[in-house]
């Protein structure tokens, strides 16, 4: 049977699943809805968990002998990013279009492109082998979008749900090219927190008290400036400890990604990228931790010139970790440094960000222990196989700079590694206006899943 995978995704992208709009609450409900029934007539027994917010999909079907040779949970999440700004975007956002070699719409590669490739690639393999000796489990959740909440409950009051099976298989990772895809084994930690700069009781007069009192924002910028070192490392004890040695395999692996220095230059529009020694561009976009400042306030901001030493001033921090560190820890050593840098005169404190989680890493390489790691490795194996013969080119094993904070949660929880084929390309726009998915890769995906599941069942 061949699959209609862009026929899947179409439908999808009509659902305006935007998990940040509680006004959608109904249509990314529907959306799981229509997600459960294309299950069920898959063969699976599908239902709907709710966890308080947008339901968790969950689906299983279990092969007939009893003997599974593989147990694998296959992720997803149904829901989307804003379309804002709708302006900017060339055809509408949730009525989806096929031009240009694409399909255009929210959500086409992030993620219900990707997962539908997924899905596709399971219902082919099962129509041709429905006796095969695979335990299916699928989770497709509808709050990725705005930190996994629901699905997190999910993992934390009922880990059996998820420790059934071997390991995860999952498309919400990049791709190096329509040619190349790319095996995420890493992922970053990530937290943060505001920090609030306060000085006098109320705004004050910058002639009559400049020089006396000190300037809220004055302090903000020095503490914030102390943050890092010329050469760029985060200039905070204790911040780097723990981090594991980078291996010559895998900076062979970075070495040979196509985002290289000049590469991010043209993308961005750059001619210069911050340096931090020791390491390439590249290299340390992937496996540094990092500390950023996401936004910034006080003072006067309407026009023209107000002369105030402004009461209070705030900026948000956020600092990405990578595995060998505990984000909590690191996030306690930022602000240990602050408050021992801010000044006198001016009082500091902290309002934490709802959520945070350690980074993720599994190593391909390693030699496999028990049932579950021989399942592991068996499954790296067929992703090299499998994706050659697909897609012409072996895959890379990167890790990548962003977060999936559940994926760390199912590790820690369940014990669970994950393979993580990438399938969306960085110019097909993921979060922003014109968001695209190549027909070719939504071919390729679908057949390479197929073939994938062929190996793991030998």
């Amino acid at each position: 049977m061949k699959f209609d995978t862009l026929g899947l995704i179409s439908k999808l992208v009509k659902f305006e699943s935007v998990s940040a709009d509680s006004s959608k609450a109904a249509c990314a409900r529907e959306c799981a809805e229509f997600l459960s029934r294309t299950l069920a007539g898959l063969g699976f027994d599908s239902e709907l968990m709710e966890t308080g917010g947008n339901p968790v999909v969950f689906a299983r079907r279990n092969c007939a002998s009893g003997r599974p040779k593989a147990r694998v949970l296959c992720y997803g999440h149904y829901d989307v990013q804003p379309a804002d700004p709708l302006g900017k975007w060339k055809t509408p956002p949730f009525e989806p279009t096929v031009k240009d070699g694409k399909i255009w719409g929210r959500g086409t590669a992030d993620n219900k492109g990707p997962f539908s490739c997924l899905l596709g690639g399971i219902a082919e393999f099962l129509s041709e082998n429905p006796d095969a000796d695979i335990d299916f489990g699928i989770a497709v959740e509808g709050e990725e979008e705005i930190g996994s909440g629901g699905i997190s409950k999910l993992v934390e009051t009922r880990p059996e749900l998820f420790s059934q099976y071997d390991y995860m298989v999952l498309s919400d990772t990049s791709a190096a090219s329509e040619k190349r895809i790319i095996v995420t084994i890493g992922l970053r930690g990530m937290g943060g927190f505001e920090a609030v700069f306060r000085g006098p009781n109320t705004d004050v007069h910058s002639g009559m008290f400049g020089g006396a009192v000190y300037n809220p924002l004055r302090a903000m910028f020095e503490v914030c400036a102390s943050l890092h070192t010329p050469d760029g490392l985060v200039n905070v004890p204790e911040f780097y400890e723990e981090l594991p040695e980078l291996s010559d395999w895998e900076r062979g692996q970075i070495a040979a990604s196509p985002f290289d220095e000049s590469g991010i230059k043209a993308q961005l529009g750059l001619d210069f990228l911050a340096a931090q020694k020791g390491y390439s561009v590249p290299e340390a976009m992937r496996v540094l931790p990092t500390l950023e400042f996401s936004g910034a306030g006080g003072g006067y901001q309407g026009e023209g010139s107000k002369s105030i030493i402004p009461s209070e001033c705030f900026c948000k921090i956020s600092c990405r970790t990578v595995a060998g560190q505990d984000t909590d820890r690191a996030l306690a050593a930022v602000k240990y440094a602050m408050l021992d840098r801010c000044p006198k005169g001016v009082k500091l404190s902290f309002i934490d960000n709802d959520s945070s989680g350690n980074a993720y890493f599994v190593d391909p390489k390693a030699e496999p222990r028990g049932e579950r790691g021989m399942r592991l490795s068996k499954a790296f194996a067929a992703v090299d196989k499998c994706a050659e013969e697909v897609f012409g080119n072996p895959p890379l094993y990167l890790r990548e700079g962003a977060s999936i904070p559940l994926i760390s949660a199912i590790k820690r929880r369940t014990g669970l590694d994950c393979v993580m084929a990438g399938l969306f390309s960085p110019d097909d726009n993921l979060h922003a206006p014109n968001e695209g998915f190549s027909l070719a890769m939504v071919e390729r995906g679908t057949a390479y899943y197929k073939k994938f599941f062929g190996e793991i069942s030998k």
